[in-house]
């Protein structure tokens, strides 16, 4: 007999920070921007992941803006060695069934990190941890889960490793040796 392989995929799905509230200067709700405030608390919630010692090898955000520019200061943060890519999966209304044929075109990319939107992103965490839509996982803005995955492809269900709130992830940060 073959020996099998243990594998361990790692997907950490975060939601975008805070954004400009709707209104008539962005009548487009793809094109409101994260605040100020909403870009330092990314940036001390990505130190956070510095601090918990995770490192995605692969970004991948929404296309709309406030998920496009939270990806890019995790990348920084991270200082990640590709840059975010974006697929409409992760927009609001996006398909989990498409978001999982893209992360299984490069299931070596492990760990990876998605940054989306509410209330896809809760449907797709509980959905993905074999949990009913209602489970009611609500993300807050710049919250994040980790969930693991031991086979290839990737495939539901996954085991939820944490659920970390934006305050949480910024405590962390304190421990984080970056400044």
């Amino acid at each position: 007999m073959g020996s099998v392989e243990e594998v361990t995929y790692e997907l950490c799905m975060m939601r975008h920070g805070i954004a400009v509230p709707r209104g008539p200067a962005f009548a487009l709700d793809a094109e409101r921007p994260l605040t100020a405030e909403g870009k330092q608390r990314m940036r001390e919630i990505a130190r956070g992941l510095i601090g918990l010692e995770y490192k995605p090898q692969r970004i991948i955000s929404s296309p709309l803006i406030r998920a496009r520019q939270t990806a890019a200061i995790v990348a920084e943060i991270l200082n990640a060695s590709h840059s975010p890519e974006e697929t409409d999966a992760l927009s609001p209304g996006g398909s989990l069934d498409s978001l999982l044929e893209l992360l299984n075109r490069h299931p070596e990319r492990s760990p990876t990190l998605v940054v989306g939107h509410e209330t896809d992103l809760s449907d797709m965490a509980a959905r993905l941890i074999g949990a009913s839509r209602r489970a009611r996982l609500g993300f807050k803005k710049g919250g994040c889960c980790l969930i693991r995955f031991d086979r290839l492809p990737i495939q539901p269900p996954g085991e939820l490793a944490w659920w970390l709130t934006p305050r949480i992830l910024r405590q962390a940060a304190k421990g984080s040796r970056v400044s």
